[in-house]
C-alpha cells in the first residue's frame, strides 16, 4: 500500500506523484509549502512528462496569480477553502473563463469562454488552482482521446498504449503527477475507461447531483453566457460532470465540493448526500464477468471475483449473478446515442464540415438523423431496463463487473479476440455503457495488474443518490488491494 507523505525537505517533481489530493491539501494548509511552491512542483512535473505523454494541452496564464492569492490569504491566517492551493487540470470540453476551450475541435480553436462552467468555478471557489487543460477525443466522442486540434494523448504505463478516451488528458496528467486531480466527464464511459487504463480512481456521480452548465457541445451565446444543458437530451439526461484522482477519499471530498444546483442547469436536483459511510454494515452485493454481450479477458475477470472475496471476507454479503435485463443495456444506450445524434455539433459544422475531423465527419453526418418515435422507444426500453436492474440491487446493493474487455491498449489495434470473439476497438467499453444507460453512481478503483502488468480497475455500482455508498465500498477495496502506485515511465514518445 502507497502511504506517501510529503517530506520536510523540498522535494523534487517526481517525487511527489503518488501524493492524494487530500495530502497536498493537507500541507498547504499546514505550511509545509506554500502555493506557488506547489504550483511551480507541477510546472516542473508538466515540462519534463508532458513532450511524451501530450496530456496537458493549454495551460493558465494566471495560474502564478491564482497561487500568489492563495499565499497571501494564507499569510493572514485565511483559506480559501478545503482545496486551497491544490493544482488541478479540466478537460477540455469544461468552459474555462479566459482559457482557450476548444472540445479537440477546429470548429471551436478560437472560443475562449467568458465564464467558467459551474463545476470548475466551485472548484476555484474552494481555493483549488487551475493548472490548464486536458487533452480528449473530438466532442468527446471516441474511446482513445486524439483530436484534429492537439494529436494523441499517450500513457505513462507505456507511452505506446493509450490512457483512455475521452478524458484521456487528464487521466495521464493525474497518473504522470501532472496534476493533482481532474475535472472531466462521463457519458459512455469517459471517465471509467481512462482511470482503468491508467490505474487511479475515478467517481461517475449519479447524474443530476452535479450541474453540467458550460458542458460542450453548445452553441456559444453571443453575450458570452453559458446556456442551460438541455434537459431532454440523453447527453446531460445519462450524462454527468465526472473526476478523476489518485485515492478514493479525494473523491469524496469533490463530491462535497461540486454537488447541488447552481439555477441554470434544470436537471440538478438538491439531494443531501450527508457524510462519508464509514461502516459496510447492511451492504450487500453481487458480481458479474461481463454486462452479457461481449467477453472480457480472464485475467480482467479475476479482479473482479479477487474484488468480491475481499468484500466477502470484510462481512458483505455477496453473490455471482447478473442483473437480469443488463444484456440489453448497451445496446439500449447506442439506441438512445444514436437517436439523438450531437445536433448542437452538425449546426456548429454547417458550412463547415470539412473541419470536423474524419472519424466525426462520418460518423455524424453521414447518417438519417433519428426521430421522436424512435427516441421515445429507446427511452421505454431503458426504463424497463432500469426498473428490473433496481429490482435486482434491492437485494445486492452493490454490483461489481469489469471496465472493459481489455486493459490500456494500442489504438492502432482495431480489433482484439477475447474468448473466441471478436471486439471492435469501439466495443472494448460495452460494460461501461451498461451502467451508463441506468443513471447509477458509479467509482471505479484499481484492484490488480493485468497479465502485462498493466492496471487493472473495476466498476463499483450503487443505488441513485446513494453516492457514499459506493465510495466506502470502493475505499474498503482501496485498503486492501493498495492506493494508487505510480509507474515508471519514459518520457519520451515510444513509438
Amino acid at each position: 500500500m502507497n502511504n506517501t507523505v510529503l517530506p520536510p525537505a523540498e522535494p523534487a517533481s517526481e517525487q511527489l506523484t503518488g501524493l492524494s489530493m487530500v495530502e497536498w491539501a493537507a500541507a498547504l494548509r499546514e505550511r509545509r509549502l506554500t502555493a506557488v511552491d506547489c504550483l511551480e512542483l507541477h510546472l516542473e512535473r508538466i515540462a519534463q512528462a508532458n513532450p511524451g505523454l501530450n496530456a496537458v494541452v493549454t495551460l493558465n496564464p494566471l495560474a502564478r496569480e491564482e497561487a500568489e492569492a492563495a499565499d497571501e490569504a494564507a499569510s493572514v491566517g485565511r483559506f480559501l477553502g478545503p482545496l486551497h492551493g491544490v493544482p488541478f487540470t479540466v478537460k477540455d470540453t469544461l468552459a474555462t473563463r479566459g482559457l482557450r476551450t476548444t472540445a479537440g475541435s477546429p470548429l471551436l480553436g478560437d472560443y475562449v469562454p467568458e465564464q467558467s462552467a459551474t463545476a470548475v468555478r466551485r472548484l476555484q471557489e474552494a481555493g483549488a488552482v487551475l493548472l490548464g487543460k486536458g487533452n480528449c477525443s473530438e466532442f468527446a466522442v471516441e474511446t482513445h482521446s486524439r483530436n484534429p486540434v492537439f494529436g494523441d494523448t499517450w500513457n505513462p504505463w507505456d507511452t505506446r498504449l493509450t490512457s483512455g478516451g475521452s478524458t484521456g488528458g487528464d487521466s495521464a496528467a493525474v497518473a504522470s503527477g501532472m496534476s493533482a486531480f481532474g475535472l472531466g466527464t462521463d457519458f459512455g464511459g469517459s471517465i471509467r475507461w481512462p482511470a482503468h487504463c491508467t490505474g487511479i480512481t475515478s467517481l461517475r456521480p449519479t447524474p443530476g447531483l452535479v450541474p453540467e452548465t458550460g458542458l460542450l457541445p453548445y452553441i456559444p451565446p453571443a453575450d458570452g453566457s453559458l446556456p442551460a444543458p438541455n434537459s431532454m437530451s440523453a447527453l446531460h439526461r445519462l450524462g454527468t460532470v465526472a473526476w478523476l484522482a489518485r485515492s478514493v477519499d479525494d473523491l469524496g471530498v469533490l463530491l462535497g465540493i461540486l454537488a447541488g444546483p447552481d439555477g441554470v442547469d434544470p436537471s440538478t436536483v438538491p439531494v443531501p448526500l450527508g457524510g462519508p459511510v464509514d461502516s459496510l454494515a447492511g451492504i450487500t452485493a453481487a458480481w458479474f464477468e461481463d454486462e452479457g454481450t461481449f467477453p472480457v479477458r480472464d485475467d480482467l475477470v479475476a479482479a473482479v471475483r479477487g474484488a468480491a472475496e475481499v468484500l466477502e471476507g470484510l462481512g458483505v454479503p455477496v453473490t455471482h449473478g447478473r442483473p437480469p435485463g443488463l444484456e440489453r443495456a448497451a445496446a439500449a444506450f447506442v439506441a438512445l446515442r444514436t437517436a439523438e445524434g450531437m445536433p448542437e455539433v452538425v449546426k456548429l459544422a454547417t458550412d463547415r464540415e470539412d473541419q470536423l475531423g474524419s472519424n466525426l465527419r462520418t460518423s455524424l453526418l453521414g447518417g438519417t438523423p433519428g426521430t421522436v418515435v424512435q427516441y421515445r422507444r429507446a427511452a421505454a426500453e431503458r426504463d424497463d431496463i432500469r426498473t428490473q436492474v433496481l429490482g435486482f440491487m434491492e437485494e445486492h446493493n452493490i454490483l461489481l463487473l469489469p471496465v472493459a474487455s481489455v486493459p490500456a491498449s494500442d489504438p492502432r489495434i482495431g480489433s482484439f479476440t477475447v474468448k473466441g470473439k471478436d471486439i471492435p476497438w469501439t466495443e472494448l467499453g460495452s460494460c461501461c455503457r451498461a451502467i451508463s444507460v441506468l443513471g447509477f453512481p458509479v467509482a471505479v478503483v484499481p484492484c490488480g495488474v493485468s497479465e502485462e502488468g498493466l492496471p487493472v480497475g473495476i466498476q463499483v455500482v450503487g443505488r441513485p443518490y446513494r453516492d457514499r455508498e459506493v465510495l466506502a465500498v470502493a475505499a474498503a477495496l482501496e485498503r486492501s488491494f493498495g492506493r494508487f502506485s505510480p509507474p515508471q515511465f519514459s518520457y519520451r514518445r515510444a513509438d
